[in-house]
């Protein structure tokens, strides 16, 4: 009797229910409510300051990162304002170039720029805007959670408004936590990010320009000065230096010293310095990502070195990855199960990400006048020789980390395997005669393709298995079918698709929503593909509110 007046009185009460709550509208939150905005989820973005904040953290994302932003539909007027790297140089203090990598001469498999610079409140800006699309997301500026209770089927939580003092009771089946590296929702779960904290400091100047001009990016590699100095947008740059250890952190930020700083790579009287802030460098992670209904992503689940760009990007992954599986089990298309496979697929990666930056910085940041100099000319010599040469001109020291295990065919990724990885995604040709780039054609969910010049036999099953599951799937052609692709296939105008079936030897290939590879087999395969999916999938049932908001 007692539990059964609790209940109601709890419902009296209670004034808003929706099926996530995301704690943090900075970049990572924000994409995550782009995301699940997309797929219908109603959902409640919690965010404690009153006003967007005017300081550049992160300044620049891959080609991976922008495709998110592509699948997040955030480009033409909702689009960010990227300004693609052409151009990245290693210099000494004399302003010598080590070796440089021409950004506009390398491949694109992700068909975005591999490097791209971006103001951050401009960012958030637009992120924002398109949160604004879906009159199922809601932003509560100046909220915070206070605390949370969870239950089987979902949580109440307490969210005060700061100004009035006023607590709301929010039902809702799952929390994300997205409120940076001092999460409270990390700490309301018990939970720490463990690892290591660099010794040294970095100095972060945002400098406002009046011209377009200089439009470069280079690591500063010393010995005097250590860092890395870029443009971010046609109106602003970057520097970011390390701070050597023992100097007045304080006096390091004065006007003096800033533009002092700065004075070797820009005319100053052209710039206007906005900020100047020190920060420190982590390689950090949190035990668990997730508790019950509560999950943790960004800089609330992990922190890496900047040294590799990687960090923001990592939290973009994380929102696309629980995006997707978090509709996929709200909308009954898949067990609650698949919810176990975010923290398996991102810690893998995230660690990986945390040893490659860390090594980065270990090659590019090592102080001393001697180190410095045995660096610098390693890095001449090996940019010369024929081997070693492509490595650094080609950029590959830039991670691309496949996953390991989890929602895959298998549900482990074999030595050499495509299962984890990313598909390529170039233009294809579609019914129109137009050409389009491919995860535009696909649509947001999972899809089945099958490879140029494949049986009708197994095109038949493919989509036949594909509808069963509510899946996508679509033929390419090889590139002499242009102009007679119907409305389910697509020209492989390029020949990159092509190649990527022959290069790996199959003939059917299943993608996840965030366009990894879930499974690609070879004709004789397909019936264990087919098992493998209809064990995991299943259609939605009903024609409910959330599948009107997601067809609309």
């Amino acid at each position: 009797m007692a539990t059964h007046s609790l209940s109601c009185l709890e419902v009296a009460v209670l004034q808003k229910t929706v099926d996530v709550i995301i704690v943090g509208c900075g970049p990572v939150g924000a994409m995550a409510a782009n995301l699940l905005g997309q797929r219908g989820i109603s959902t409640l973005v919690v965010e404690r300051e009153l006003s967007a904040h005017g300081q550049s953290r992160a300044i620049s994302v891959d080609d991976e990162a922008q495709r998110i932003f592509q699948a997040a539909g955030l480009e033409g007027e909702l689009g960010v304002g990227f300004h693609p790297c052409k151009r990245l140089q290693y210099l000494d203090d004399d302003l010598r170039v080590l070796a440089e990598v021409d950004f506009t001469k390398l491949d694109e498999p992700n068909g975005h720029p591999v490097g791209a610079l971006f103001q951050q409140p401009r960012m958030e800006e637009a992120l924002r805007r398109g949160m604004a699309r879906f009159a199922h997301v809601e932003l509560w500026r100046g909220h915070l959670v206070e605390s949370f209770v969870q239950g089987d089927g979902g949580l109440t939580a307490h969210v005060r408004d700061v100004i009035t003092s006023r607590t709301t009771l929010v039902r809702a089946k799952y929390l994300l936590g997205a409120d940076g590296a001092h999460s409270a929702i990390r700490r309301m779960l018990g939970l720490k990010l463990e690892g290591s904290t660099g010794l040294e400091h970095a100095l972060a100047i945002t400098v406002g320009t009046s011209s377009p001009e200089p439009d470069f990016s280079c690591y500063l590699c010393g010995p005097a000065r250590r860092g890395f100095v870029t443009r971010t947008a046609k109106d602003e740059m970057r520097f970011d230096i390390m701070v050597p250890a023992g100097v007045d952190l304080d006096a390091v930020r004065q006007p003096e010293s800033v533009r002092a700083l700065i004075a070797p790579y820009i005319d100053l009287s052209t710039v206007e310095v906005r900020s100047a802030n020190v920060y420190s460098y982590h390689s950090r992670i949190v035990s668990h990502w997730r508790v019950g209904r509560v999950f943790l992503l960004g800089d609330a689940a992990h922190l890496m070195p900047p040294f590799l760009g990687q960090g923001l990007c990592a939290g973009l992954r994380d929102a696309l990855n629980l995006a997707w599986k978090l509709a996929s089990v709200l909308a009954g298309a898949a067990a609650e199960s698949l919810l176990e496979t975010y923290e398996v697929e991102r810690r893998d990666h995230v660690e990986a990400l945390i040893r490659s930056s860390d090594a980065m910085g270990r090659v590019m940041m090592s102080g001393g006048a001697l180190v410095s100099r045995l660096r610098n000319l390693l890095i001449q010599v090996l940019y010369r020789l024929p081997f070693t040469g492509p490595f650094i001109r080609e950029f590959r020291a830039r991670p691309v980390v496949p996953l390991r295990r989890g929602f895959l065919l298998g549900g482990v990724r074999a030595k050499d395997g495509v299962e984890g990885t990313l598909f390529p995604q170039p233009r294809v040709e579609v019914s129109d005669g137009t050409l389009a780039r491919l995860d535009d054609v696909l649509g947001p969910g999972f899809v089945l393709l099958t490879r140029p010049g494949a049986s009708r036999e197994l095109r038949t099953e493919a989509r036949t298995l594909a509808e069963s599951l509510g899946m996508g799937a679509w033929s390419v052609l090889p590139a002499p079918h242009a102009g007679f692709a119907s409305s389910n296939a697509v020209v492989d105008v390029g020949g990159r698709l092509g190649d990527w079936f022959l290069r790996h030897a199959v003939d059917v290939v299943v993608l996840r929503p965030d366009r990894h590879v879930y499974g690609a087999v070879s004709a004789t395969r397909f019936a264990a593909l087919q098992r493998s999916l209809k064990g995991h999938l299943r259609p939605r049932q009903g024609t409910g509110e959330r599948d009107v908001r997601r067809a609309g």
